[in-house]
């Protein structure tokens, strides 16, 4: 192992630490209460630390996001091979991410549905500030439509237009929940079915 692999392993090992300590600051306190210097009293580590390897409080937030996203898109890599239909693929996938989202604490923070706790820099990732998250969303769920080799009635261009409206109505049903994640999941499915037959007729 060289120096500079030694040294990235054990910067993505204190960032982990550091995540991991925020997240449970959050679901003793709430998220208004997590601060720098809180994480950096629980990890055992400076403040200064923290900053340098996180950066202040939003760009916290998104390394919390990034890094629980890659959880949830390493669901939907599996669902997406579990079902042979396209299209029951993707609602298979849908389901497995809105029930994930349900019991996922970040998630249940940014959407208010810890008691007493309603952040709003949280909540704008997943909303106004959710290009990040979208696009790497659309590149994995993208790639797992390519993978199953169906012949599909869309251009390229097309097809990150459904991909990204599939994407943005799972945030959407996230974000303001409304129904159960079988049934979101559902309504989800039967729109990219409607578009993939008019896309053919």
């Amino acid at each position: 192992m060289t120096v500079t692999t030694f040294r990235a392993e054990t910067q993505e090992l204190l960032r982990d630490r550091l995540l991991d300590a925020a997240l449970a600051l959050m679901e003793r306190r709430g998220w208004s209460k997590v601060t720098m210097a809180a994480v950096a009293d629980e990890v055992g580590v400076s403040r200064q630390t923290v900053y340098n390897e996180v950066g202040a409080k939003r760009a916290l937030a998104e390394h919390l996001a990034m890094r629980e996203l890659a959880r949830f898109l390493d669901l939907v890599r599996v669902r997406m091979t579990e079902r042979d239909d396209l299209v029951h693929a993707v609602q298979w996938a849908c389901e497995g991410v809105l029930d994930l989202a349900g019991s996922n604490m970040l998630v249940r923070a940014i959407v208010g549905s810890v008691p007493g706790d309603h952040p709003p820099d949280l909540l704008a990732i997943l909303t106004v500030d959710s290009g990040e998250i979208v696009e790497a969303a659309c590149t994995v769920v993208k790639q797992c439509v390519l993978d199953k080799g169906q012949v599909l009635p869309l251009s390229d261009a097309e097809l990150d237009i459904a991909v990204e409206s599939v994407v943005r109505l799972v945030l959407s049903a996230i974000t303001r929940p409304s129904k159960p994640a079988p049934e979101a999941a559902a309504d989800i499915a039967w729109i990219l079915r409607l578009a993939l037959r008019g896309a053919s007729a």
